[in-house]
C-alpha cells in the first residue's frame, strides 16, 4: 500500500507531501497550562519553514550543526525540520545528561545554534563562553531578561522576512549526528542520513497501517531515535496526529490518552510494566467475587489466545479497559529493551493489541516488528520490508551474533573511522546483541554479547535471561546480574546486584502488622533470589547475591548503565554456613 512512496526522497519532501495531503488537519496537540491546543500539518510546515528561513539569515551554511534540547513539544519538532530545510544538521541532546555531557556533544559536533526550551536555559547560558564554535542559543519560550538567547518567534520573524531561496536537500544528505553512549559510556555520534530515516520510516508504515483518525500519545524522550522516527516523522508522514502527554506520571498519561482519544502508544518496557501493575493493583482492591470472576475470564482468555488465536479478551474486557480510561487504544508498540513476554502476553489478553519491534540508533532505528496479526510474544518480530537480518558465528543451540544491512543502516560514527569499521563490514552492521531465529523467520534477543558471563566450564550465560526470572519475584524492584571472577581459576561465577521492592516490603509489613529487619529483608531477597532462579540450569544459578538501596543509573529508554556498576561490594553468599546449597 505504501510501497516506496519515500524512496530518494529528504524529510523535508516529506513534510510538504504531508502538508498537501493533509493541509488543515490537526497535525500536533499540545497543553498550554489551561487546555489542549491544535497545530494543523499547514501551520507546522510553515512553521518550520520559518525557522529554516531565519537560520539562514543568521549566516548559517549547508552542513552547519544545530544542537537541539528540550522537554517534548511541537516546537522541537519544528527546530528539527527547521535545521533539516535550512541544509542544516541536527544534533538531539538528551535531557537527562548533566551539563558536562551537553558540553562535550555541543564541542564534538562543532554546533554552530543551540535551540533550547527556558527549562534547560540558564545551565547552557553559562558554559556558552566555553563552547567556541557556539555563536547562537534560541530560547524556544521567552528568555528572561538579561538572558543571551534569542527566542524562537524573534528567529521565525525574521525569517518571514528572508527572501533567499532555500537550499535544495538531497536524501544522501547527513540529517542527524546522535550520541548514543548506550549502556557503555562510549559516547558515539551516529550519522543518519534523510535516506536512513525515510526508508525506516517507510518499512513500518508498510507493516502498521496508520490511520488519518490515529492519534499519538508521545511520552518517550523526543531526541531518542526511537520517539523521533517512530512517534514524530512516522505519524507526520502518515496523516496521524501527535498528542504531547503533559507529564511521565502513570495518572497524567491514562488522563491525557482518555481526554484525547489517544489510538497508538509507544512507549519502553518500564512504562507498560508501571502500567499493567497499575491495572492489576486497582483489581486487587475489588470485592472478592469480583476478583474471582476476572481470574477465571483472564484465564479463559489466555487459553482462547493460545489455543484457538482468537482474541476474546476485546470483548471481554471491554469494561475494564473503558474504566482504566484506555479503550480508545488500539496498538500498544514496546521498544528500547527487551519486553518481559508476560507483560506483552497479558496484555494482549486483556484485549490490547500489543507488539513489540527491535531496533539500534545505528538502523534509524527499526529493524523488525512483529506482524499485528500474527505476533509471538517472546519474539521482537520478523524484519520490517527493506531490512535483512542474519545470525552469525552461532553456538550449538543456533545463539549468534545478529546482523543486519539495508538502507536505514547509519552512514557511520562522527570523526571516529575505527568504531565505525568495528561495526560495519561489507555493508553488514553488528549489532552487538546476540540472538537466535526461529523456523518460521521470528528473531529472539538473548541479551548484548559485551554482557556475556563465561563460567569455569566455558559455557555461555547471557544476564538478562537471569534478570528477567529474580524481576518476577514480587519483593525484587530490579537486578543487574554479572560475573564474579574466580580466583587464581579461569572463568566467572554468577553474581546478581539486587534492589528490593521497598513498596511491596511495607505493604507486607502492614499486612502482617510488623516491620521487617533488615537481616529478614537480606534471608527474603536471597529466598527470593534461590527461588526464581531454581528454573534454571545449575550453571546459570546465582551464586552470590548483592543488595542495593538505590535504583540503578539508566540511559533515556531504561536501560541500567553497566558500565557504573563494577564488582564493588562484598556480595553474601547464598550457601548456608556449612557450605552446601
Amino acid at each position: 500500500m505504501h510501497s516506496n512512496r519515500f524512496q530518494n526522497k529528504s524529510l523535508i519532501d516529506i513534510l510538504k507531501q504531508s502538508k498537501d495531503l493533509y493541509g488543515d488537519k490537526p497535525c500536533m496537540r499540545r497543553f498550554d497550562g489551561e487546555k489542549f491546543v491544535d497545530l494543523s500539518f499547514r501551520q507546522f510546515e510553515n512553521k518550520a519553514l520559518n525557522i529554516a528561513r531565519g537560520l539562514l539569515s543568521l549566516g548559517l551554511n549547508p552542513e552547519d550543526r544545530v544542537a537541539l534540547l528540550s522537554e517534548n513539544r511541537p516546537e522541537w519538532g519544528a527546530s528539527y525540520l527547521g535545521t533539516l530545510a535550512a541544509g542544516c544538521v541536527n544534533v538531539p541532546l538528551d535531557a537527562l545528561l548533566k551539563v558536562s555531557g551537553w558540553s562535550h556533544i555541543i564541542r564534538d559536533s562543532g554546533a554552530a545554534v543551540l535551540i533550547v526550551s527556558r527549562n534547560f536555559l540558564p545551565e547552557l547560558e553559562q558554559i556558552f563562553g566555553d563552547l567556541p564554535n557556539l555563536k547562537y542559543i534560541i530560547c524556544m519560550d521567552k528568555p528572561l531578561s538579561g538572558s543571551i538567547a534569542v527566542s524562537l518567534s524573534e528567529l521565525e520573524e525574521k525569517g518571514g522576512q528572508f527572501s533567499e531561496a532555500l537550499p535544495t536537500i538531497e536524501s544522501s544528505d547527513i540529517a542527524a549526528i546522535l550520541y548514543t553512549s548506550g549502556t557503555t559510556g562510549q559516547a558515539k555520534g551516529v550519522m543518519l542520513t534523510h535516506q536512513n530515516i525515510a526508508t525506516d520510516i517507510e518499512g513500518v508504515l508498510q507493516k502498521i497501517q496508520i490511520k488519518e483518525n490515529d492519534n499519538f500519545i508521545s511520552v518517550l524522550p523526543i531526541h531518542h531515535t526511537f520517539e523521533c522516527t517512530c512517534g514524530f516523522l512516522t505519524p507526520l508522514a502518515g496523516g496521524a496526529c501527535i498528542t504531547y502527554a503533559r507529564g511521565l506520571a502513570s495518572k497524567l498519561i491514562i488522563e491525557d490518552i482518555k481526554n484525547n482519544s489517544a489510538t497508538i502508544i509507544l512507549g519502553v518496557p518500564l512504562l507498560y510494566e508501571k502500567m499493567y501493575a497499575g491495572l492489576m493493583k486497582a483489581i486487587s482492591k475489588k470485592p472478592p467475587l469480583t476478583r474471582l470472576i476476572f481470574k477465571a475470564t483472564y484465564g479463559l482468555s489466555g487459553i482462547m489466545l493460545g489455543l484457538l488465536k482468537t482474541e476474546s479478551g476485546k470483548v471481554i474486557f471491554k469494561g475494564l479497559r473503558e474504566k482504566a480510561g484506555l479503550s480508545t487504544l488500539r496498538l500498544m508498540v514496546s521498544g528500547g529493551a527487551p519486553m518481559p513476554p508476560e507483560i506483552a502476553r497479558a496484555f494482549n489478553q486483556l484485549g490490547f493489541a500489543f507488539i513489540q519491534g527491535y531496533g539500534l540508533t545505528e538502523s534509524s532505528p527499526v529493524l523488525t516488528l512483529n506482524p499485528i496479526e500474527k505476533r509471538k510474544d517472546a519474539s521482537i518480530g520478523i524484519p520490517i520490508p527493506g531490512a535483512e537480518l542474519k545470525i552469525v558465528d552461532t553456538d550449538s543451540r543456533g545463539i549468534g551474533h545478529i546482523i543486519a544491512r539495508g538502507p536505514m543502516i547509519m552512514r557511520g560514527y562522527y570523526k571516529n573511522q575505527e568504531a565505525t569499521d568495528e561495526v560495519l563490514k561489507q555493508g553488514w552492521l553488528y549489532t552487538g546483541d546476540s540472538g537466535w531465529v526461529d523456523n518460521d523467520g521470528y528473531y529472539y534477543i538473548a541479551g548484548r554479547l559485551k554482557n556475556v558471563i563465561v563460567t569455569q566450564a566455558g559455557k555461555n550465560v547471557y544476564p538478562e535471561e537471569i534478570e528477567s526470572e529474580l524481576n518476577k519475584s514480587p519483593y525484587i524492584l530490579e537486578s543487574l546480574v554479572m560475573g564474579r571472577s574466580l580466583r587464581g581459576q579461569r572463568g566467572e561465577e554468577i553474581q546478581a546486584i539486587v534492589v528490593p521492592d521497598y513498596e511491596f516490603i511495607d505493604a507486607a509489613a502492614a499486612e502482617r502488622g510488623q516491620e521487617f529487619t533488615v537481616e529478614e529483608i537480606e534471608r527474603t531477597i536471597k529466598q527470593e533470589v534461590a527461588r526464581y532462579s531454581s528454573s534454571l540450569a545449575e550453571y546459570k544459578k546465582v551464586k552470590y547475591v548483592q543488595l542495593r538501596e538505590e535504583e540503578f543509573e539508566k540511559t533515556s529508554t531504561k536501560k541500567i548503565k553497566r558500565y557504573l556498576f563494577g564488582h564493588k561490594a562484598e556480595p553474601i553468599n547464598l550457601k548456608n554456613d556449612s557450605g552446601k546449597k
